[in-house]
């Protein structure tokens, strides 16, 4: 008999992408295309520099109310065990705005508060089978199994930053924002698999794992822009500065356990296995916990580029931004405090609690186009890729090690690891104070991958009543709605 139940799964948001959002009303609609300059508020996070041609003081409030989310991981938890997510979610408003100023300044200064980043997951599963996982000699036929796991991960940031433009010419402006991070995740996921021999004693074998982690970080992000506009030519150019910790904290509590687990005794690999169900190894537990631990977040530096060419009530606009790598680090370095028992049972207890990270580097570009339809309507189109910084350099080593005896393995929390498309139309109307927008957005990921959460297939007990977990194929396509308003106080000129 086979029974699965899956439960619930939520997502919102990817955490492995640097372009999920975009920020400004007139940005949104064009995809995002505007360190080139637009002559939007948010210059502030696109290139700060752009800022000076600014025509007037305003504040401009925007969301992405994503209507329907939908993420397919086929066999995310064995074969024939898709880990399925369509709801409903949203995302929170940016807010974005200049500071009046003297109009003979050549200052010009400005503040945003966004969300970069907001990802919720939720997952669990649960398998009940008859399989043969035991050598009949010990326990003759198929054994009683069951298999369940659960995920739980909420990342959370927020971002406040102030920039400053000056205007060194009529041509050339250069700007500096400063960006503060605030950055908060709250982690959990638990294992179980039981089995019953078919034994005169029905021996339960149980093995489980658990790891709970949460913690904060705060990091401060500058970054520089130039920018030179003629005739109907912008372009525009932005460096930020990999980041520069300035505190956090985070706690993290793991536990692993077996029980009448079949293991081998023989000490030298030379010799044939030697195995047993009754020795001091077959019953162990690894358990530790450790709190008020240093956090470190690192992101890497970045260059984007971009212009935008204005004629005939026609606007188009375009970016681009590479980031670079960041090696494998640990988020926080616990001490060595693991209980062990047996206490000569070989676990790493510095890694048992480590927290691994890193990033690969990705280029995204942007494209977006508007029209003027009138003095009232201008409507706009906008693509842009979005690829994740996913390093499988956690994976690999994970995949090294073959069969695992025990999962004594740094943690590693980034789930997502698909490359995101994202398409834009809509409309602005125009007013004389204030401008109204709304649009649509389509988002996809063609051939993804994503790590299974567990495998239930073809379970051992040299992999702890599991299977081995593979990389499976991932879908996800999202629809959303934008909304945005910009309120002008005042003209600049």
């Amino acid at each position: 008999m086979v029974c699965l139940v899956f439960v619930y799964v939520q997502n919102v948001a990817q955490d492995t992408h640097y372009w999920t959002y975009r920020y400004g009303t007139k940005a949104v609609l064009m995809g995002g295309a505007a360190v080139g300059g637009l002559e939007d508020n948010t210059s502030v996070i696109y290139n700060p520099a752009l800022l000076s041609r600014v025509k007037s003081t305003s504040i401009s409030i925007n969301s992405n109310a994503y209507q329907v989310v939908n993420i397919t991981a086929k066999n995310g938890a064995g074969p024939g065990l898709d880990v399925v997510s369509s709801q409903f979610s949203a995302v929170p408003i940016t807010v974005s705005g200049l500071i009046p100023k003297n109009k003979t300044s050549r200052f010009t200064f400005g503040y945003a508060l966004i969300v970069p980043a907001e990802f919720t997951f939720k997952a669990t599963a649960r398998e009940y089978k008859n399989t043969n996982i035991v050598a009949d000699a010990e326990s003759a036929g198929d054994e009683a199994y069951v298999g369940q796991f659960s995920i739980n991960t909420r990342l959370s940031e927020n971002q406040g930053a102030f920039a400053m433009g000056y205007k060194l010419s009529e041509k050339f402006s250069v700007g500096l924002t400063t960006q503060f991070i605030y950055r908060s995740h709250n982690y959990t996921k638990n294992e179980l698999c039981r089995m019953i021999l078919n034994n005169a004693a029905a021996t339960l074998v149980t093995t489980t794992e658990s790891q709970s982690i949460e913690y904060t970080n705060l990091r401060f992000v500058p970054k520089l822009g130039l920018a030179f506009a003629g005739g109907n030519w912008s372009v525009g150019a932005a460096l930020t500065f990999p980041s520069l910790n300035m505190g956090g904290s985070g706690t993290i509590s793991r536990d692993i356990s077996a029980n009448n687990l079949l293991v081998s005794v023989q000490p030298n690999p030379n010799n044939p296995p030697a195995q047993s169900r009754t020795n001091n190894f077959s019953n162990m537990a690894v358990n530790a916990r450790e709190a008020g631990l240093a956090t470190i977040i690192q992101t890497p530096v970045s260059v984007s580029a971009g212009f935008t060419y204005l004629k005939d009530k026609w606007l188009v606009a375009a970016s681009a931004e590479w980031f670079g790598s960041v090696g494998l680090y640990n988020i926080m370095n616990p001490p060595d405090n693991t209980f062990k028992r047996p206490a000569n049972l070989q676990a790493d207890g510095q890694k048992f609690l480590q927290v691994n990270a890193s990033n690969k580097s990705v280029f995204n570009w942007a494209i977006g186009i508007e029209k003027t339809m009138s003095n009232r309507v201008s409507v706009s189109a906008g693509f842009r890729t979005n690829r994740s910084y996913f390093d499988r350099t956690f994976e690999e080593r994970v995949v090294a090690r073959g069969k695992r005896t025990l999962n004594d393995n740094a943690l590693n929390l980034d789930i997502s690891s698909w490359d995101i498309y994202h398409m834009v139309f809509g409309f602005t109307l125009n007013q004389e104070r204030r401008d109204l927008s709304l649009g649509l957005t389509y988002s996809w990921a063609d051939d993804g991958a994503i790590r299974q959460f567990a495998n239930f297939d073809q379970p051992t007990e040299s992999t702890f009543l599991l299977g081995q977990k593979q990389t499976t194929p991932a879908r996800y396509y999202s629809f959303g709605v934008v909304l945005g308003y910009t309120l002008r106080v005042r003209s600049q000129n």
